[in-house]
């Protein structure tokens, strides 16, 4: 007999599961026929009826993923078929809830759907030497595709937002801490901001506002695993942040010289707003303010007011990197300004994926 094995990479973004959903320190097999097949955003599920040890039948939903990435490698609804009896190991739900979030599922006809999937197919990727990053005619970087052709920022390499600092402070994908006791190094919180964030963490963020599909602002934007695009409009003065991590959400930075608004003049929303300009023509330097608080500005649970104010220094280092530092001011949640950043990827030939959050989709079909 012949199995197929089907790799299934779990992403980190809001329209997706809670790691208070599943219990990741433990695994699974389960094995039946297909019953039901949901191919719907915001994840694609699978349900198999499976015999436990008395003989009888339950039915299991099986969470295959993120949509949007397995169509991008290439999965679809009519590879998956209804009868075919399959093998799923993952992690099962917390609870008595018959759910599991898969790692790998197989199949016993032979027929190959899957490989191992990366955070970025591979079929896009730059894959070219560290060549130098393109410029405008006025000398100045650009951080968007160059004309006549295609790209976006992706794969960030942190995901959270964690001080600059010699230690280095574990954690997993989604921003918990491996270590409650690191909350400290993770950025000079004020008392009750601390108790904020080790209550979002102690309760496996189950409170995340991004998860009932509402815009994940501050520096968690550009954290997506779904990317995000620079359009560039010297012309008028402005750059448009086009957003793959949400409902085809997009954020302004001005670049016509005109001044940071004060905080009382604003109308605070989630992205606040942003004035730019370019250090030594390889730097974009971005202050915002005007932040609403109904965000979670970081993976993890980092906690902000109204009080703050972002300093955001973008820098294309050579074609495929961009290197990205912001530094967090808000007195009313930090003792001091801190800074922390990470570096993201150029995906080549290619503009962010379509993804639109659904909220409580999963509640139409999964029991």
């Amino acid at each position: 007999m012949r199995w197929l094995i089907i790799f299934l990479g779990v992403g980190v973004w809001a329209q997706q599961t809670s790691p208070a959903t599943y219990d990741t320190s433990r695994k699974i097999t389960i094995e039946g026929p297909i019953t039901q097949i949901a191919w719907t955003y915001p994840r694609a599920y699978i349900f198999i009826d499976v015999k436990d040890a008395g003989g009888h039948v339950i039915n299991w939903a099986v969470d295959t993923g993120d949509l949007v990435h397995l169509e991008q490698f290439g999965w679809k609804e009519s590879d998956v078929h209804l009868g075919r009896v399959v093998k799923v190991i993952g992690s099962p739900a917390k609870g008595q809830s018959k759910r599991v979030l898969a790692t790998s599922v197989t199949e016993t006809d032979g027929h190959k759907l899957f490989v191992t999937l990366n955070r970025i197919p591979q079929a896009v990727k730059s894959g070219a030497a560290a060549t130098q990053a393109p410029r405008w005619p006025d000398g100045h970087v650009r951080l968007g595709p160059e004309p006549g052709k295609r790209g976006y920022w992706s794969n960030a390499s942190a995901s959270a937002l964690v001080e600059k600092s010699a230690a280095r402070v574990p954690m997993n994908n989604e921003g918990l801490l491996r270590n409650l006791a690191d909350a400290d190094k993770v950025a000079p919180f004020l008392p009750w901001a601390k108790s904020v964030y080790e209550y979002r963490q102690r309760t496996l963020l189950k409170d995340d506002p991004a998860l009932r599909c509402l815009p994940a602002g501050g520096p968690r934007q550009l954290q997506t695993e779904n990317g995000f695009q620079f359009v560039e409009q010297p012309e008028l003065g402005r750059i448009l942040v086009l957003l793959g991590g949400g409902d085809r959400n997009w954020r302004v930075i001005y670049t016509d010289g005109r001044p940071l608004a004060q905080s009382e003049d604003l109308v605070l929303t989630y992205y606040g707003t942003s004035v730019g300009h370019w250090e030594n023509k390889d730097t974009l330097v971005v202050d915002s303010v005007g932040f609403n608080e109904r965000f979670w500005m970081a993976a993890g649970g980092l906690p902000h007011t109204e009080a703050l104010k972002l300093t955001e220094r973008f820098t294309r280092l050579d074609y495929n990197t961009l290197k990205y530092e912001v530094t967090v001011n808000d007195p009313r949640t930090y003792s001091r300004p801190w800074t922390g950043g990470w570096i993201n990827e150029w995906v080549a030939d290619a503009d962010p994926p379509e993804y639109f959050c659904e909220d409580n989709a999963e509640a139409t079909f999964v029991r």
